[in-house]
């Protein structure tokens, strides 16, 4: 799905070509469930919602923009598979297990996020975190490792596209992004 196809307001979104790196990770062919922390727009949600019909997805978040602008996209794309938690985590979190998490944003709440990944996502699963700041990122890795996932990785993301200027094209830069993954072992 193009950035474009989205309904946009101050609220972040994860962009087009970091979306398909980060949906990939999740390894959703299979899965049956998501869950999405910090949703922001909904890109990440919507478009797995769309990408995998199979898949029930479950999107928080915390900022009524982000529900509000989350609530239109859902229209646009007429998915049904997504449920909207407007809520903060850890707090709001639902007690089920997923077959995938993808992380958004954290705010505060790093360590008790990823403490609760670990808890709730299914063995063999996979939680996928994006960063713009390193030492979030960094900080992120260490507490995944810590918790006992296995395959951890780290890659940066760095992607600009071509715009029209005057005559001419430039590229015009996008903030990197730090995308970290790991998976829950099969067994402990």
């Amino acid at each position: 799905m193009r950035d474009e196809e989205f309904l946009r307001n101050k609220v972040p979104m994860t962009k087009e070509a970091i979306r398909a790196i980060s949906i990939d990770k999740l390894k959703l062919s299979t899965a049956q469930t998501l869950l999405d922390i910090g949703a922001g727009t909904g890109s990440v949600s919507i478009q797995a919602a769309h990408d995998f019909p199979q898949l029930q997805v479950t999107a928080l978040e915390r900022n009524s923009d982000g529900i509000e602008i989350i609530n239109q996209n859902l229209a646009q794309f007429k998915l049904k598979n997504v449920t909207l938690i407007h809520g903060s985590a850890p707090e709001a979190l639902p007690n089920q297990m997923f077959d995938a998490i993808f992380v958004g944003g954290t705010g505060p709440a790093l360590q008790s996020i990823m403490d609760y990944a670990y808890d709730h996502v299914q063995p063999g699963g996979a939680v996928v975190l994006n960063f713009i700041l390193i030492e979030n990122a960094v900080t992120a890795a260490t507490l995944m490792q810590a918790a006992g996932f296995v395959q951890v990785e780290m890659v940066e993301v760095a992607v600009a596209k071509w715009h029209s200027l005057g005559k001419g094209h430039y590229f015009k830069p996008n903030n990197k992004t730090l995308i970290l993954s790991g998976i829950k072992p099969l067994t402990n």
